[in-house]
This record gives C-alpha cells, structure tokens and sequence, in this order.
C-alpha cells in the first residue's frame, strides 16, 4: 500500500447547478471518485441528517491501493484501477448522535444508469423522481451498523431551487473537478428505523425539513484536490446562502467563494474581505470560532459555530448560527450546516486504521 504522490493541481473547480448532470460520469483511474451528498435540518432545527453516496470511497484505507492487479470486469473502472463504493449515514438530535454507519461496498455492487439519474450502491440507492407535485431524489437506504444491528429509510428530496446554472463544457471538460450544486434548496421528508439484533424495530423516526443536495467529482485524489476544505449552507426565509474555502497549502482563505440564490435566481462573489477566529479540536482540526465573509458589494455572511454533531479524523461537521446581510438592509438568521475536511490527515497509516473500525464492510457493519 502506497500513499497519494503529489500532483500539479491548477486548483480549478467548474460550479454548476443542473439535475441532469448528477448521473455517475465512470471517471477511470485508481482515486478518481464521484460523491453525491444529501442533506437536512428539521424545521426547529434541532435534528440534522446527512446521507453520502461515494462511487470511491475517499476515507476508506482501501482507497489507497494505488492500482490492483485484479481490475475489473463490469466496465466500472479500467483494469489496475480498482473502486470502494460506500454509503454513510448520520442522524444527529441537539448535536447528539442519534444513528451513524459507514458501509463500504465491492465494486461489483455499485451501478449507475449512464444517462439517467440512479445509482445503487449495495442495497441503497437514490434516483430522480417525477410526480404531479413536484420533482426530486428519492432514497432508499438499508445499511448495517454496529452490534449487529440495521437501518434502513425511506426519504425524498422535494426540489424547490434546482437546475439554476448550466456550466459550459468546455469549462467543465478542462477543470481538475466539478462541483455541481444540483438542488440548492429541497422540502425534505420520510422516515428513518433502526433494527435490532433480532430485526424487532427499536426506533422509529419521522423526519421533515428543509435540504441541500450537490454532487462533486474529480479524476484526481480527494487530497490533490483539495488541500483544505471549509464549506456551509444554510437556508433563509427569502435566500439560501452557500460558502466554501479551499486552497491546496492547508489554508483556508485564498480561494474563497459565496454563492447566493435569491429571487429565482444564482449569484456567485469572491471574497477578499475575511475575519476570523480559529480554535482547535482535540483531533487537531482548526474550527472557525467566528467567520464573517464581505464581498465588494457589501453582502455579509456570518458563521459561528454552535456545536459540532459529527468529528473525526478527517472531518466535522457542525451546527452553526448563520447570518445574512443583503443590500436591502435586512438582516437573516438561521440554523445551518457546516463542514471542515483536512484530507492531508488521510497520509497517516495510524488515523486510517482508526477509521477504518467506523467502517462497515464484507457484509458486515463497523466495529463502533
């Protein structure tokens, strides 16, 4: 097993909102990936959920074979170039963690229509669904966790914002990844249960709120891709607001990007204008205390943290207070998500082994 070698990285993220593009691309290559992320809080904000779906697994140890021998026959990937397909689940209430499973999959389990919008990874999957109200993902989960027991649930994306921006292909074609914020804004409902041992039903759980749903892929590793990542949502009265940090050395300011969608329609501004103030988790994460983003026309965003709901290794995820400030005069505030991922963590062997007992596999769920 080898580590990721470093590449040239142009550091270019093509941006899109379009549906249509959320199908699987089959992007060749050992730790080229495609993740599909899917999420909600509920409408007090007191519970968040988060369902991933990864095509290649970026946190799996797995990930870092760097070309097997064996390649494969269904067409997924070229041969020397083998996938670790995975689904994650956490379903967190005031911060405390409620469900939360990690299952990685064969490759040979996961498929994907080439043209349409489905994708099954073992026994879950999502797909586009057309009704006389609306339009949306569906997703049907069905995942083992620890001490033998089970989750499955049924849940639907209902979009609100989507299809908002078509990026050019060209722009597409020629960029190190895509970034494809597909349903910015979703009415999100359905329900969660979790099995026993014995498959008698030891909670049941009725979820509705508001979503967000983006896909993002890149032929190159996730740590070529991004060196640090800080990046958030949140969804106001009239606006939903969108932020995200990332630069290759680390840091998280060169390349910072706002992204707005309001009156029907999207807005991107780069920021140049940042305050901050950083503490640090006890897994050596430097959390964003407060952060106020300004862009040159006068748009504010503000975020402080509340609590964090989801850490590890290589990631966080946190509840977060959420302000707005348009031109209008108005100020919004709100509840949202935010995420911080350091992939450069991913090198060590120790932290991978320690993941790696979060992560179910071979039929069976993780070990915690």
């Amino acid at each position: 097993m080898t580590d990721l070698a470093p590449h040239n990285f142009t550091g270019e993220i093509a941006f899109s909102s379009s549906v249509k593009d959320c199908r699987w691309h089959g992007l060749e290559g050992a730790h080229a990936f495609e993740r599909w992320h899917f999420d909600a809080l509920s409408d007090d904000g007191r519970e968040a959920l988060v369902i991933t779906f990864h095509d290649n697994c970026a946190i799996s140890p797995r990930y870092f074979r760097n070309g097997s021998k064996n390649g494969n026959s269904n067409g997924n990937s070229k041969v020397g170039a083998q996938k670790f397909p995975a689904v994650s689940l956490i379903y967190t209430v005031d911060g405390k963690t409620v469900l939360r499973t990690v299952n990685e999959f064969s490759d040979e389990q996961f498929s994907a229509e080439g043209e349409g919008i489905r994708c099954s990874i073992g026994n879950s999957s999502f797909q586009v669904n057309t009704a006389s109200y609306g339009s949306g993902f569906v997703l049907h989960i069905d995942l083992l966790t620890s001490r033998k027991r089970r989750i499955t649930a049924e849940m639907e994306w209902l979009s609100i914002e989507a299809d908002l921006f078509e990026a050019e292909a060209e722009k597409t074609v020629g960029s190190d990844a895509c970034w494809n914020i597909a349903s910015p804004r979703s009415d999100v409902s359905g329900r969660l249960t979790l099995f026993g041992q014995q498959g008698t039903t030891r909670r049941l759980i009725h979820f509705r709120g508001t979503g967000y749903h983006d896909h993002f892929r890149s032929g190159r590793s996730l740590t070529d891709t991004i060196g640090a990542r800080y990046w958030g949502r949140a969804h106001f009265i009239d606006s939903t607001a969108i932020f995200h940090c990332h630069d290759l050395g680390g840091e998280l300011h060169p390349r910072i990007k706002l992204i707005l969608i309001h009156d029907g329609a999207i807005h991107q501004r780069e920021i140049s204008n940042v305050e901050d103030d950083f503490i640090r988790t006890r897994h050596g994460f430097r959390v964003p205390e407060l952060l106020s983003f300004v862009s040159d026309d006068d748009i504010r965003l503000r975020i402080k943290p509340v609590k964090v709901f989801q850490t590890g290794f290589f990631e966080s995820r946190i509840l977060s207070e959420m302000t707005l400030s348009l031109r209008d005069g108005k100020v919004r505030e709100t509840f949202g998500i935010t995420e911080l991922l350091t992939p450069k963590l991913m090198r060590s062997r120790f932290f991978r082994w320690l993941t790696d007992l979060r992560i179910g596999k071979n039929g069976k769920g993780p070990i915690y």
